[in-house]
């Protein structure tokens, strides 16, 4: 384990629902009943390597907390919970110091063991990133110590031609967010040691920078696996929306290259989605003399990692506002209605393709060819609730099969974008690697639904290589329904 986590709130339930998830988990957990217990205990125990924190709190409350720590040079990652749902309240925590904050909801138990993964993947690369990051040091000490491990070079030279640099505050920018995230690498993660996890991570993530830069886009996250781009901010210009989209869909064609090199080192092959949204954000460059970030947040973020958690592998999808954005004439692969929870309508995502204009940028055409499996390869599978096991199993039977996707018949509906957790033909091990995951993409005439593997462990894939090799039909590449 990296480090114990500190919760900081007084309400003696909250502190116990999350540290019994947390423990449940594997983690150390240490409590606190306010922020000066708190600083008391971060002060006097080196291992603690993560604090979560309430705002509201009597004695020392949640921002002065986080303000003692920044002052007093602690760089631990703090998250801050709250239930006040107002942006001011999102940059008051940051402005303190806090790296993130989460509304207070049902689900705050998943969130928060979520968050702490990710928070925990990230240290383990820190250093490697930081490495990556030397090559972007500028000239100028303010633009290199606040942007210089995110931006092009381009942008921080219109950064530096600016008397006063960027100024200190929030405004109200239109931007393009690009949320990319790998399918299936926590799973692939486990499976290897930490070095050649750090090494496969550091080459996709170089060469996924280098495209960034190429079309002066602003990485603003690096979260383990997980890259949050920005077109728009801090400086804007007339082509964001184009250049956001040029560079997602040559972001998907360097993965090629970022898999050949794998292969070379003995290393699984990767996949990536991407979602890309526009709209309104608060954006700015906030904190303190001790520690400063450039942040955005709105509900325009948010709805961008919404629609990337629907993509699949290799796939790009787009929002209608993005849409309307470009100048560019983009093609579409198809047009989907997405339900999110907390929004009254459904959002319109459309599947990019390839865009022609200014830029002209393509993903190839290549249509699945399908095996057709006379008796069919029994699974038993279950839908998962986010990345959360819900325990209720299903059987279904595989009836086709392409090298990354098949199609699956099962007597219970299966609902389009729904995450699977799968036991293909009785192959099962007490380890995590023994499951292959899928995401649905769409139905069928007959009723079955198509999937997409996001993982699939070695034996599986073996068995699947097999199935292909010696039954394989449907030479002409057409998939069973219009995919």
């Amino acid at each position: 384990m990296e480090g114990k986590i500190l919760i900081v709130d007084d309400a003696p339930l909250m502190r116990e629902m999350l540290a019994d998830a947390l423990a449940e988990n594997g983690y150390a957990v240490e409590m606190a009943e306010n922020g000066e217990q708190g600083f008391e205990k971060y002060k006097s125990d080196p291992g603690i390597g993560f604090i979560i924190s309430d705002m509201e709190m009597p004695v020392l409350d949640g921002i002065g907390f986080i303000k003692k720590l920044r002052g007093a040079n602690y760089e631990v990652p703090i998250v801050v919970l709250t239930g006040n749902k107002e942006v001011n309240s999102a940059m008051a925590a940051i402005n303190a110091g806090a790296d993130d904050y989460l509304l207070k909801d049902e689900n705050i138990q998943e969130t928060i063991l979520m968050h702490t993964k990710k928070v925990f993947e990230k240290r383990k690369i820190i250093d490697q990133i930081k490495k990556l990051n030397e090559q972007l040091k500028v000239r100028n000490q303010f633009i290199k110590t606040t942007f210089g491990r995110y931006m092009s070079d381009e942008v921080v030279e219109k950064l530096l031609e600016s008397p006063d640099g960027l100024r200190l505050g929030g405004e109200s920018l239109l931007v393009t967010i690009v949320m990319t995230d790998l399918r299936g690498f926590s799973a692939l993660s486990e499976k290897l040691s930490p070095e050649a996890v750090v090494d496969m991570l550091n080459g996709y993530l170089k060469d996924m920078t280098d495209v960034v830069f190429k079309y002066s886009g602003t990485i603003i996250e690096i979260i383990g696996d997980a890259i949050m781009i920005l077109f728009g901010a801090p400086t804007t210009r007339p082509d964001d929306a184009d250049r956001a989209l040029a560079c997602a869909l040559e972001m998907q064609l360097a993965m090629a290259q970022v898999n050949r090199r794998n292969r070379e080192h003995g290393l699984p092959e990767l996949e990536m989605g991407i979602g890309v949204n526009t709209g309104k954000v608060v954006a700015g460059n906030v904190g303190s003399d001790m520690r400063v970030k450039y942040a955005v947040v709105g509900s325009n973020v948010n709805l961008a990692g919404r629609v990337e958690s629907f993509t699949v592998g290799e796939q790009i999808l787009i929002t209608e506002s993005t849409l309307k954005a470009t100048s560019l004439t983009a093609k579409i692969g198809g047009e989907l209605q997405v339900p999110f929870k907390g929004l009254e309508k459904p959002v319109t995502v459309h599947e990019l393709l390839g865009v022609s204009g200014k830029f002209n940028v393509a993903l190839p055409e290549e249509e699945p060819v399908f095996t057709q499996l006379n008796e069919g390869v029994p699974v038993k599978f279950e839908v998962l609730n986010g990345k959360f096991s819900t325990g209720e199993v299903q059987e279904g039977r595989i009836t086709q099969l392409s090298e990354k996707c098949a199609v699956l018949g099962s007597t219970v509906p299966v609902a389009v974008h729904a995450n699977l957790k799968m036991t293909i033909n009785g192959i099962t091990k007490s380890t995590h690697e023994g499951f292959t995951y899928a995401k649905v993409r769409r139905g069928t005439d007959a009723g079955s639904v198509v999937i997409h593997f996001t993982f699939v462990p070695q034996a599986v894939r073996n068995l699947f290589d097999v199935m292909r090799g010696y039954r394989q039909i449907n030479r002409g590449g057409k998939p069973p329904t219009e995919l």
